[in-house]
């Protein structure tokens, strides 16, 4: 379901944080100004002194920052062989800037996450950006999944927690038609393998690009995974 937020719901979101905006050139004529957290560390920290010191019960907020796998997928979208504009859901959104980009080169997206501040953040960065009404957001749990299958799902840096891929798996299932297209990007993890064993396994094709950005001061090489459902559905992975 759709989640629309006022105006005042974003601004008293926002003013809950230490803000900091950041420019993402992807392309000479798409230029995004996207605000995030100013420290998710800081906040991390907030967060514990909340949970009364309990480290054990308190997630990092990922959702807080723009991080590399983002720009990477954002740049590969906008470059000039990415598939021609049409309908996705953008899984684990944070600050929103991958479907934001996608919204700003014609796509009509469904921003998604588990974190209520990060789509109110996606909500306020869509809005700054031109996204208009081609962006909008949906509260989703990976542990139910639900909504209409999509021809496209889309995410950065989703798979780097291994105890998070058979949630991760069951919402692909759920919300890829099969015969769409999955497209994700990691920074190379580890981590990350198994997922994408698991999908291979399961009769996605599977191609890998890679592309390199340079954020922060930091140069890194990000991949980019596409994976096409097979008009079938693909099997159900066997799990010991």
């Amino acid at each position: 379901m759709v989640k629309r937020y006022s105006r005042k719901q974003v601004a008293r979101t926002l003013a809950k944080y230490d803000l900091d905006e950041v420019e993402i050139v992807l392309r000479p004529d798409l230029r995004l100004r996207m605000m995030q957290t100013a420290d998710a560390y800081a906040l991390l920290d907030d967060l514990i002194d909340r949970d009364a010191g309990d480290r054990g019960s308190t997630r990092f907020p990922y959702w807080a920052e723009t991080w590399p796998s983002a720009v990477g997928l954002a740049r590969w979208f906008a470059g000039p062989d990415a598939p021609a504009a049409d309908l996705a859901c953008e899984l684990g959104c944070g600050t929103g800037l991958v479907g934001v980009a996608l919204a700003r080169m014609g796509w009509r997206i469904r921003a998604t996450d588990y974190v209520e501040d990060a789509l109110l953040f996606a909500t306020h960065n869509a809005s700054r950006n031109g996204a208009g009404a081609r962006h909008s957001v949906s509260y989703l749990d990976w542990r139910h999944p639900v909504g209409a299958p999509h021809r496209w799902l889309v995410g950065s840096d989703l798979a780097y927690e291994k105890s998070l891929h058979p949630q991760l798996e069951r919402t692909v299932r759920a919300l890829l038609q099969p015969g769409g297209r999955l497209v994700l990007s990691d920074p190379g993890r580890p981590a990350a393998r198994p997922l994408l064993d698991t999908l291979e396994g399961a009769g996605f094709r599977h191609r890998v690009e890679s592309i390199e950005v340079d954020w922060k001061g930091v140069a890194q090489s990000i991949d980019i995974h596409l994976f096409t459902r097979p008009p079938d559905g693909g099997s159900q992975p066997h799990r010991t």
